[in-house]
């Protein structure tokens, strides 16, 4: 028995296989973040894929160069609230969503802030992916920041999308340690 396909529905099936992945890059959320992935890791940026419930006070610069072989952090010395070293680094993502930069502070020679920045576009999905991972985030500083308590630190987002890339910024804060860590 020979079936013969419509014309129709061939064309119709060809069209779909054409412009159903072309639709899905360029009008779907997840396709958009995918597309934009791809394109800042063949302009060479590496990824730096954190697990927010293992940073703690503890982690030195040892750590993080044997985590990240493949990312050049750049430090200088520079006293700020934060501590006494910053470290940066240009990167492509972190955890999966476009990112620029990740900077790392040290003070006594351990990990107490880490700032990524994030792209805005991003916002909602990265509020919706800490939701998922950490619970639901405290409201603070007059409803303007979210909080969520992570294991080893504290995790501070902007409520709402910011405006500007230079104020798309993630941070992650160790808590206030006192004696041996």
């Amino acid at each position: 028995m020979r079936l013969k396909l419509p014309r129709t529905y061939k064309l119709l099936l060809a069209l779909a296989v054409v412009v159903g992945p072309f639709y899905w890059l360029m009008f779907t959320e997840d396709g958009r973040r995918r597309s934009d992935l791809l394109i800042l890791h063949i302009l060479g940026n590496p990824s730096f894929n954190i697990a927010y419930d293992r940073l703690s006070g503890g982690v030195n610069h040892a750590d993080i160069e044997a985590q990240f072989p493949k990312i050049d952090f750049q430090c200088a010395e520079r006293q700020s609230a934060l501590g006494d070293e910053v470290c940066g680094a240009e990167i492509a993502s972190f955890n999966g969503l476009p990112a620029r930069r990740a900077l790392l502070h040290y003070g006594a020679g351990r990990l107490t802030a880490l700032r990524l920045d994030y792209r805005p576009d991003y916002h909602e999905l990265l509020t919706e992916s800490l939701s998922n991972g950490l619970g639901a985030p405290a409201q603070e500083a007059g409803g303007s920041t979210l909080r969520w308590q992570a294991e080893g630190g504290t995790i501070v987002l902007p409520a709402k999308p910011p405006e500007t890339d230079a104020n798309a910024a993630l941070m992650w804060l160790a808590p206030v340690l006192t004696g041996d860590y």
